[in-house]
């Protein structure tokens, strides 16, 4: 929009207002993957670990004296 200049009232020269609209747009799709590569380095699932079983005399619980 900025670049075609539709419905944005900017007061500055044409080539500016362009500029700034590649800059925006280029540099979205670059922040976008950056965003994406943090979230694939940072996101790792808990490995998931067999069930240990307890003794049976762990499991009763007894009374406090």
């Amino acid at each position: 929009m900025m670049y075609g200049g539709f419905w944005a009232d900017i007061h500055a020269p044409v080539p500016q207002v362009r500029a700034g609209a590649e800059i925006m747009y280029y540099g979205g799709d670059i922040a976008e993957l950056l965003l994406a590569a943090a979230l694939v380095t940072t996101w790792r699932p808990e490995p998931r670990r067999p069930a240990a079983r307890e003794p049976a005399t762990a499991r009763r619980k007894t009374a406090p004296a």
